[in-house]
């Protein structure tokens, strides 16, 4: 077996973050490119950090659907591997399963660049159990998708005597990492790493609706309302990752839960001004959403625009990394 350079991981990820630069890798050759890379270089010898602060130890192989664009990343696999009876059978105590994996539909790769250092968030879309299941129930003899948590659904699939054990992220929340080894970034810096990225995506979204809205005049109702609207659904992003944040469990999918089950579920442990801030922009974002014959007002779409940049603010000073 080769050996592989785990001491240098941190300058290989450096490295090969410079090939891509610092914008998004949404390309299916990039994408395939960049785990290619790490594969070569360090053998697949990396951390797969989850948003719940689940880890792998490697990634032993992946694929990249070209039609669907579903990435699967592969744990163990222990099909057509030499084992011994008493082999098997110590491994089953702890791996019981034939192979072990995630996947997502993705939609991104965004490199985190420091001095000598790189790591890697992927974020994917959003996919329904029932989705899920119609992904992977072709060659199936059995197949059950069930609820692991907000973000990730466990596919359970049975292909003859082999047994699969898969979790599909399933929202397009950044819910993966993946961290140089021997690096001193432990699975608590990259939940925070992945939480302050998802809320950083947030705030560059609202700023752009900001300056959106200093072009516009009172005359552009529908444009105004749109932009508003737009704001409505980046806060409903925000929520959906500080619920995931604060283990609060939502009963509705991603696709189905709206800002008013959100702020819902988040207000009770809030201050009382910041519950205020939440009540204000639910009622003003409301007025832009329905056909109330209303003159439609830039400066209040411009308040509830800063209401949602300044809360966001507070989730993203709050998740902010500390490395020690």
């Amino acid at each position: 077996m080769k050996d592989y350079p785990i001491e240098k991981s941190s300058e290989i990820f450096f490295d090969i973050s410079q090939k891509y630069g610092k914008d998004l890798i949404t390309d299916h050759d990039q994408v395939m490119s960049l785990l290619s890379d790490l594969d070569h270089e360090l053998g697949g010898l990396v951390i797969l950090d989850f948003l719940d602060m689940a880890n792998w130890d490697k990634i032993e192989s992946f694929d990249l659907d070209r039609e669907t664009n579903i990435l699967k990343l592969v744990w163990h696999d222990y099909r057509g591997k030499d084992e011994s009876e008493e082999e098997r059978e110590i491994r089953s105590m702890v791996f019981p399963a034939s192979i072990y994996s995630c996947a997502l539909q993705i939609n991104s790769i965004v490199p985190i660049v420091g001095p000598n250092i790189a790591i890697f968030l992927i974020n994917g879309y959003a996919k329904t159990k029932k989705e899920i299941k119609k992904l992977f129930q072709d060659q199936a003899d059995e197949i059950k998708v069930i609820d692991n948590s907000f973000f990730e659904k466990r596919v359970l699939r049975r292909v003859g005597n082999e047994i699969e054990v898969m979790d599909f992220h399933c929202t397009p929340i950044y819910s993966l990492a993946i961290i140089p080894k021997q690096s001193g970034i432990g699975s608590h810096h990259s939940k925070d790493v992945l939480y302050h990225h998802n809320f950083r995506v947030a705030i560059g979204r609202i700023e752009s609706v900001v300056k959106a809205l200093d072009g516009l005049a009172d005359g552009d109702a529908d444009e105004i309302a749109e932009k508003v609207n737009t704001v409505r659904r980046i806060m409903e992003f925000a929520l959906k990752v500080e619920c995931c944040s604060r283990s609060l469990a939502l009963k509705k999918t991603y696709s189905q839960v709206l800002l008013g089950d959100l702020i819902a579920a988040v207000k009770h442990e809030k201050e009382e001004h910041v519950r205020d801030l939440l009540g204000r922009f639910a009622g003003m974002a409301n007025e832009f959403s329905h056909d109330s014959g209303k003159p439609i007002d830039i400066a209040n779409a411009k308040i509830v625009t800063y209401l949602a940049l300044a809360y966001v603010s507070l989730l993203e000073i709050e998740h902010k990394p500390r490395f020690r």
